[in-house]
């Protein structure tokens, strides 16, 4: 672990790695908050997450305050199974949260290169969706302000059947839906839950960290290849496709 607020710069090794996992991708399959954009910034995602923290305590729910939470990380650290017996507390969450993401999109920061990376996929051909455990209303509505839509057509898959998966599902759903083959496909996500959606689709996954708590969070879960830039992805993916001579 360093010092700095920044994670560490991929060692040679690892550009090789990343190298190995862009040119054997036919299909990827991006994460959201964190692979394409910052969707909150402290103060939204705070705002959203006390809205969440007291309708949750108005029906009786405790949700613990960890400072820098994102609402869909708070209602991932509940146990969801005690919403089961309040399906219209479950609904009204579910409708709370989507209002605040979409509202987020407005003032949502691209990850740097991201919007160069998805256009430089789109380009030379390979198939890309979106899967998160956030709204597919306030993917699309990112997507079209970014004027991203057209890299990724109808290929949005977000949070289903209210609060039970919270976007665990969304790769293996986009897998199917593009009828890839997991093993050439990559799932560039940024939490131990894109990990592990992965790895239960049988994709490789490429962690993308925008900082150092969130590196040593990907690290810890056991991911293989995490990066702190996205610049030597869409280097790769450059290269790879230039014209042979």
């Amino acid at each position: 672990m360093t010092s700095s607020t920044h994670p560490p710069e991929p060692t040679a090794d690892e550009l090789a790695g990343l190298r190995d996992l862009v040119a054997a991708a036919k299909t990827v399959i991006v994460g959201f908050d964190g692979p394409l954009c910052r969707l909150y910034d402290p103060l939204t995602a705070r705002t959203a997450a006390d809205s969440l923290t007291a309708l949750l305590a108005e029906h009786g729910v405790p949700a613990g305050d960890v400072p820098g939470r994102t609402p869909l990380a708070l209602l991932r650290s509940l146990t969801l199974g005690a919403l089961d017996d309040d399906p219209a507390l479950s609904t009204a969450l579910d409708e709370l949260l989507t209002g605040s993401e979409v509202a987020a999109t407005l003032t949502a920061r691209p990850a740097p290169y991201a919007d160069n990376l998805v256009r430089t996929w789109s380009a030379v051909g390979t198939r890309l969706a979106v899967a998160t455990g956030h709204s597919a209303d306030a993917v699309h509505a990112y997507l079209a302000g970014r004027g991203l839509t057209a890299c990724f057509g109808p290929h949005v898959y977000g949070r289903t059947d209210g609060l039970i998966h919270l976007g665990h599902d969304a790769p293996p759903r986009a897998l199917a839906a593009l009828g890839a083959d997991p093993a050439e496909a990559l799932v560039l996500g940024s939490t131990p839950e894109d990990l592990r959606a992965a790895r239960d689709a049988g994709a490789p996954f490429l962690g993308y960290a925008r900082d150092l708590p969130a590196y040593d969070r990907l690290r810890a879960a056991g991911a293989p290849l995490v990066t702190g830039t996205l610049e030597p992805v869409r280097q790769a993916v450059w290269e790879l496709n230039l014209p042979r001579r």
